[in-house]
């Protein structure tokens, strides 16, 4: 059973495009530059102990922009995580991803995906209301029931210039 759990909102997206659907969109440029900068993911994973970043496991919203998002936590965790497309991140099934980790013995369980989603995902465990900007994420320290926990850190998502 899961102990931490760090939910990510997905990096800044592009706008839809003509004949585009949503789940198409990619990250911006500048969106994913921020993410992989000093100020970004390699700042937020600092925060990160040693024993949960090396058995961790990374799990993606199958949206464009969230697995982009998903390579960047990949990249700065050291590149040996494998993503794994979850279909409750994309729908945003709170009850359905509530049950998913359990499915892992990983000590770390990161997940990538959408708001409000996640915002309501951290505020369910914890309690806490969030506002997550692109990037931005939270970390959970899980109860053992798995249901509910304590918000242990919170880093807003980096700026990005347009």
């Amino acid at each position: 059973m899961i102990k931490k759990l760090i939910l990510i909102r997905h990096g800044k997206a592009e706008p839809i495009g003509p004949g585009q659907s949503d789940f198409d969109r990619g990250l911006t440029g500048p969106g994913r530059a921020a993410l992989s900068s000093v100020d970004g993911f390699m700042r937020s994973f600092y925060l990160l102990d040693a024993h949960s970043s090396s058995h961790a496991t990374l799990w993606s919203s199958p949206a464009v922009r969230a697995m982009q998002t998903a390579e960047e936590v990949d990249r700065a965790l050291g590149g040996w995580l494998t993503t794994v497309p979850v279909d409750s991140l994309w729908e945003q099934d709170e009850a359905a991803f509530a049950d998913q980790p359990a499915q892992t013995d990983a000590d770390c369980l990161i997940a990538v995906g959408h708001i409000p989603f996640m915002e309501r995902m951290v505020e369910r465990l914890t309690g806490v209301k969030l506002a997550l900007k692109p990037g931005g994420m939270a970390t959970v320290g899980l109860d053992a029931d798995g249901r509910s926990g304590t918000l242990e850190w919170f880093v807003q998502g980096p700026e990005v210039e347009d």
